[in-house]
């Protein structure tokens, strides 16, 4: 099999049988929790929530403008969101004057005429295709050289690129970047904060597990072409003012320093390797423990828990 597979659909990398034991770094995520999380996650896929779909659609979106020549006009916006979305409004009761609610008959019946009727385009609510044109002009042309940083990547890039990894040990790995360059990944990332400082945007990484994606990222593609490439995270608000911020992962990730053809590991980088070890051992093994393989132990594995320093502070005299 192919190693790069450029324009594999989304549903085909995700769902198709011949990818089926690739890994992401979503499943190798589901680590963090347990071994046996991760495998209940891959017995049982869990449907896309609505804020993935979301993301989804603006990801979609963002590609749609890898493919301009030149520079990209300004009104292509709207016009690529109006090509790409329609606007879902749900029929109005004629007895209480307001729309029908979510499951009723009159409101299901309305919804799937609108899919009949444009199968392939995504149905959104009002809010929800306003947000996504404010986000995408504001990311292309509304942040200054943010924004014309984005506009040379997509220029230059390759969108959804597919690649793929087995190990020596035979497991295999995938990855997918929004935006590939001759030396860079991006990763487009809608945001629901107000605040896209430094210690804000720290904060969201560790939550998701971005630093660990990035790892993947870099590791995988090193392994495939044999270069190293930079991880960038570009952040876009998902309600007004739709601000966004570049963010570089150098020092999480792997950091090449060419001068003296050597690489920095974060803690990111080391935390993905953990967890590929992990999943290797459980692999080879076919064990899959819960929990409280993280407690240490040879054998009684209990949590000798403390409580939280803020709250001890509490009860501690002056």
């Amino acid at each position: 099999m192919e190693n790069i597979i450029y324009g594999l659909s989304n549903d085909e990398y995700h769902f198709g049988e011949r990818f089926r034991d690739y890994i992401s770094s979503t499943s190798l995520k589901h680590y963090l929790k347990s071994p046996r999380f991760f495998k209940f996650m891959q017995d049982n896929p869990q449907p896309q929530t609505e804020a993935q779909r979301f993301g989804s659609i603006f990801h979609d979106l963002m590609a749609s403008f890898s493919d301009v020549k030149g520079e990209i006009p300004k009104d292509l916006v709207e016009k690529q969101v109006n090509y790409h979305t329609i606007v879902f409004e749900p029929p109005i009761n004629d007895k209480t004057g307001k729309p029908y609610g979510v499951g009723t008959k009159a409101y299901n019946e309305a919804l799937e005429n609108i899919k009949d009727t444009y199968p392939f385009t995504e149905i959104v609510g009002r809010q929800e295709q306003e947000a996504l044109q404010g986000m995408l002009q504001s990311v292309l042309f509304g942040c200054g050289f943010t924004s014309e940083q984005v506009r040379k990547l997509l220029k230059w890039g390759k969108p959804e690129v597919s690649i793929f990894y087995e190990t020596e040990d035979g497991i295999k790995i995938k990855i997918r970047p929004d935006l590939l360059t001759s030396n860079k990944i991006v990763d487009w990332k809608s945001f629901a904060g107000d605040d896209l400082t430094e210690e804000s945007i720290n904060r969201v990484i560790l939550k998701y597990g971005y630093h660990i994606s990035a790892a993947q990222y870099q590791y995988v593609y090193n392994k495939v072409t044999g270069k190293w490439v930079t991880f960038y995270l570009v952040f876009i608000q998902k309600q007004p003012p739709y601000d966004c911020v570049m963010v570089d992962m150098s020092n999480y990730g792997y950091r090449y320093i060419k001068e003296w053809d050597m690489v920095q590991t974060g803690p990111g980088a080391v935390e993905f390797q953990r967890l590929l070890d992990l999943h290797t051992r459980c692999v080879k093994t076919n064990e899959w423990p819960g929990a409280e393989t993280f407690i240490p132990g040879d054998r009684y594995r209990i949590m000798e828990i403390e409580p939280p320093r803020y709250y001890a502070n509490r009860f501690m005299e002056d």
